[in-house]
């Protein structure tokens, strides 16, 4: 029976994916694991995961109990080294937020925050884009109050904030789209 990380496996190929490999560390010990065994003729690594290129024959079950043997972190559980993994990286993002909300200017006093550009707290505490979609349903209900209570400038004006506001919307995110 193949352990758990073993996503597929065929004659002289097998997929070992894990959520350690995903760490660099993890991926270089069991490349260099691996690189002594005779039976693997190439290690390609992936994002969390292993191809392995085996020999024809090769006992894949012995193979995964000596990888473990030497990489301990593959016999845990996915699950659990995964929810590790996802406890370290918010403590790592929260230090991170900390250290920059540490130096407050006089700016971020009034309510402005000038982060670097990577920086989700921009304006008021709202999120720049979180911003940009509220305006645009601002001034949306501006052009549908305008539209049906009668002042027809006020009605195009909106009409036409809304529409640029939404063309560079649709043009600043268009891979997402």
């Amino acid at each position: 029976m193949f352990p758990q990380y073993v996503a597929h496996s065929m004659e002289g190929r097998a997929r070992l994916r894990h959520p350690a490999l995903g760490e660099v560390a993890v991926r270089s010990s069991v490349q260099a694991a691996l690189g002594k065994e005779q039976d693997v003729l190439e290690v390609r690594p992936g994002a969390a995961s292993m191809l392995l290129l085996l020999k024809p024959g090769v006992d894949l079950a012995s193979l995964c109990q000596r990888l473990e043997l030497s990489v301990p972190i593959l016999a845990r559980s996915q699950a659990e080294v995964a929810a590790e993994l996802r406890a370290t990286a918010r403590a790592q993002r929260c230090e991170q937020w900390r250290s920059k909300g540490g130096d407050k200017s006089a700016s971020a006093t009034k309510g402005f925050s000038l982060g670097s550009r990577g920086d989700k707290r921009n304006i008021l505490g709202i999120s720049q884009r979180k911003l940009e979609v509220r305006a645009m349903l601002g001034v949306a209900g501006v052009c549908l109050a305008s539209g049906l209570s009668g002042p027809k400038p006020l009605h195009l004006l909106a009409g036409l904030a809304w529409v640029l506001m939404a063309s560079r919307h649709v043009w600043v995110r268009r891979k997402a789209v």
